[in-house]
Order: structure tokens, then sequence, then C-alpha cells
């Protein structure tokens, strides 16, 4: 009997100067390997997003289960979620606001996978759209820093925010990532001392590279 097949859902809705972005991440075993990453053209409309993302989902759902579907929420509210909701009526959509806390703790939580080695990125053999992406993702990720912010000298608080570049992706695969478990113990990093963290290409050449689908614009 083979093993049901886990996927996560991931969609940052972008504003007028930024990209929406739609990540699919497999989790196989320990591993969470993604396998979908769409960028979408600046002021691309909701009709145009929510088609690739239904077709996405159709194809995911005919070879596996979908564990976890959630949407940005933060500039637009909920209304994206709740239409595709009503596109994806057996999908369990969840609209989710991002602030300070949260996102410092997701980002957080992506640097500690690739540490651990458990979140892996796959180059597509023929593919050179899906593998600029995939490349612009690993960019957002090395050039995403921590700024501090002082409004309240006596409360400081610390945002993440984008330098140079949007994050667009990043909140993507934040998104897709958000209700994964961190199982590893301190003791288990004792021989990842030596890893920056984005410094060494995550970039993952091995058997993950066959694609969910595609998209053509």
């Amino acid at each position: 009997m083979s093993e049901i097949r886990s996927f996560r859902f991931g969609l940052d809705i972008g504003q007028k100067r930024d990209h929406s972005a739609l990540c699919l991440v497999e989790e196989r075993g320990p591993k969470l390997v993604v396998k979908l990453l769409v960028k979408y053209p600046l002021m691309t409309s909701f009709p145009v997003i929510f088609k690739t993302v239904q077709q996405a989902y159709s194809n995911v759902s005919q070879i596996g289960q979908i564990a976890s579907f959630a949407v940005d929420a933060t500039g637009t509210g909920q209304s994206p979620a709740q239409m595709l909701q009503q596109l994806i009526p057996e999908g369990r959509i969840e609209a989710f606001i991002f602030n300070n806390k949260n996102k410092r703790e997701m980002v957080g939580k992506l640097k500690v996978l690739h540490s651990y080695g458990r979140l892996k990125f796959a180059r597509r053999m023929g593919d050179a759209t899906y593998n600029q992406t995939l490349l612009e993702l690993v960019n957002e990720l090395r050039n995403l820093q921590a700024k501090i912010i002082r409004e309240d000298p006596s409360n400081p608080e610390i945002e993440v925010f984008r330098t140079g570049s949007h994050d667009d992706m990043v909140s993507a695969l934040c998104l897709a990532l958000k209700d994964v478990e961190i199982r590893e113990e301190y003791t288990d990093a004792m021989f990842l001392v030596e890893d920056r963290t984005w410094q060494r290409t995550p970039l993952d050449q091995g058997p993950y590279s066959e694609p969910i689908t595609s998209f053509s614009w």
C-alpha cells in the first residue's frame, strides 16, 4: 500500500507594488520539498490568480491530500480567502494576517528547518521559468534581515522586512509551512554550527524535481 502524499499551499496576495506568489510544499517524511512556485506579474487580477490556484489545487488533490492552505489577509482582508473558498468548496482555506511577531517567528522557522536539512528546494530539468523563480526565492531568503524600529524608545520592536528586494515568495513559503512542527532538539544541532543558513546555496539536486503542474502567461 503506497503512502498518502501530503501537501501544503501558501498564497501571498500582493499590492500595487508587490507581486502575488503561490507556493506548494510536499511533506516527505521529515523532508519539506518546494514543488510549485509561481510569481505573478504585478497587477495580476484576482480572477487570473484564482484560476491558476484552482487548477493547482485540483491537480494536487488527485495525487494526495491537502494538509493546509493559508492565504495572506494582511493588506486585503479576508475577501480573497473567502472567494477562494467559494471556488474550492472542498478546501479548508485559512485567512492569515501577518504581524511583526508572527512574521519574525515564521522566518525563524524557515531558517531552522533549512539548517536541519528538512527544507529542500529542487531545480527542474528543462524548466527555465521555474528555475529562475526558484533562484529569486533563494535571493529573497538571503536578503531578508531584521530591522529594529523604535517608535517608543521604552518598547523596541523588531520587524522582519524586505531589504533591496521583495519578500513575496518568502511570505508564500511561510504561509505554506505555517503549521509545520519543529521536533528537533538542541542536541540535534551540535554539528550544524558551520551552517549560516542562507549563505550556502539551499538549492538541492535530487529526487524531488518532478513537476506538479506548470503555468504559461
